[in-house]
């Protein structure tokens, strides 16, 4: 088979060439196999491997993690890695995945999909697919101790945990089982009483008088209380001032915060986004110059102009670089938001949330986030060809023999995909000026996905 394929080596001419179909296979294999493992780790436990070409763009990447959630409100959300100082890094939208300095390991890179700007209330969310993930990403965030949150706060918490996923209280023993299952008791939160025992009583305690809640009003009471937490919605970095004394710097959609070492709960300064004339970093040093009515002396920065201090703060070059960009990104949701909120639509009562909630049911995913099942890995080819990664049941006849692929997606996935990139590269070679993209059209290719 023979396919003809229009190039443009520059726009006064253009040149007809005759490629046989098997190269045009062979070469559309060889550049899907480019590019580097990542697994992306979901808010529902499950873990998504990629193959990630050099060309896909973390924006791209963020849309197919959402697209298995049916996901519509993208802006809250953001793709992280651990960075070699334990701190989370997040990828710029506007730059390809691979561009980023991920840590050197061996190995798929490890990635996290989470939320990445939090808002006063789940009220102004439209979508409830939003307001699970927001649930699911606090759970997440309770468990692994990134919030400080009281033991006994905590034990309340669990309850609604059990509430949302199991019901009303049955009894002691189902409770106990349930609780070494559910991420729901901290591990800090344990070490402060005498015994799993007592935990365990106190949560039952609080999960028996919840009874007749729905699943709906178990999540908005949840999210009720971790959002009037302090410590919900600050992102945390370890940084040193001039002298050497260690403190925490805390980003959020409010402003800048630095908390004592060892209290992240009270900041002992508060810069507000209002305040805010500039923020700056060079090398190991992270700088905001805010508007201070009460500062009457000039700084040699502010080029006459009075009433702005300069405040500065230190770390390694990969977290000060790290820090400026989630600072430049958390002011410009503050200045989004500001701008459109003549714009943003009527709050939603939480009464009517948690209806929508008890009716709509668990968090709805697409059919290829339906394949892989919770805590399992869900392989992708390309960044954006997804498939289940089951296999074809030991003993199953193959094609040939009357098994149809379509009963196993993840392996009719495989079977598409050669032929799929085969039709990719004809798409490029019309339209050369384009450039290769393997990751914008491929899913489209697929009937049926969305």
């Amino acid at each position: 088979m023979v396919v003809q394929a229009a190039v443009a080596p520059n726009r006064s001419q253009r040149l007809l060439l005759k490629i046989p179909y098997g190269s045009l296979r062979r070469r559309s294999v060889e550049r899907m196999t480019e590019g580097r493992r990542c697994q992306v780790h979901l808010l529902d436990d499950r873990k998504l491997e990629l193959l990630v070409q050099p060309k896909l763009l973390a924006k791209e990447l963020l849309d197919l993690v959402a697209s298995h959630f049916n996901l519509k409100e993208k802006e809250y959300f953001g793709i992280a890695f651990t960075d070699e100082t334990g701190h989370l890094n997040w990828l710029q939208l506007d730059r390809r995945v691979l561009e980023h300095d991920f840590p050197k390991k061996s190995g798929p890179v490890v990635l996290y999909f989470c939320v990445r700007f939090y808002i006063e209330s789940i009220s102004y969310l439209k979508d409830n697919a939003t307001i699970e993930l927001f649930f699911l990403n606090a759970k997440s965030c309770i468990y692994k101790e990134l919030i400080d949150v009281d033991s006994e706060v905590v034990f309340e918490l669990a309850s609604y945990i059990l509430q949302e996923a199991k019901g009303d209280f049955s009894s002691n023993e189902v409770v106990r089982s349930d609780l070494k299952k559910l991420p729901a008791l901290p591990t800090q939160a344990l070490k402060e009483h005498p015994s799993l025992a007592y935990c365990e009583d106190r949560v039952i305690e609080h999960y028996k008088k919840l009874n007749g809640q729905t699943r709906g009003q178990a999540i908005v009471n949840y999210m009720s209380i971790v959002g009037s937490l302090p410590t919900y919605g600050v992102h945390y970095y370890a940084v040193k001032d001039k002298q050497g004394i260690p403190w925490w710097l805390g980003l959020s959609y409010k402003g800048i915060f630095q908390y004592d070492y060892h209290d992240k709960v009270k900041p002992r300064k508060i810069f507000q986004w209002r305040q805010l004339e500039n923020l700056y970093f060079r090398e190991k040093k992270f700088s905001v110059e805010v508007h201070d009515p009460r500062r009457a002396s000039v700084t040699r920065r502010t080029f006459g102009h009075s009433g702005i201090a300069v405040h500065t703060w230190y770390a390694c070059p990969a977290l000060i670089k790290s820090i400026w960009a989630m600072a430049i990104s958390q002011h410009q949701f503050y200045l989004d938001r500001k701008q459109s909120k003549s714009k943003i639509h009527a709050a939603r009562s939480l009464s009517e949330i948690a209806i929508d909630l008890t009716e709509t049911g668990t968090l709805k995913t697409s059919k290829l986030a339906n394949m892989g099942s919770k805590g399992k890995i869900i392989s992708g080819s390309s960044g954006s060809l997804l498939s289940s990664g089951r296999q074809r049941p030991a003993g199953g006849t193959p094609p040939e023999h009357g098994w149809d692929p379509r009963g196993d997606p993840g392996r009719w996935g495989e079977l598409q995909l050669g032929r799929l990139q085969g039709k990719l590269l004809q798409s490029w070679l019309c339209f050369p000026d384009q450039g290769w993209d393997p990751n914008a059209n491929l899913r489209k290719l697929l009937p049926g996905i969305k």
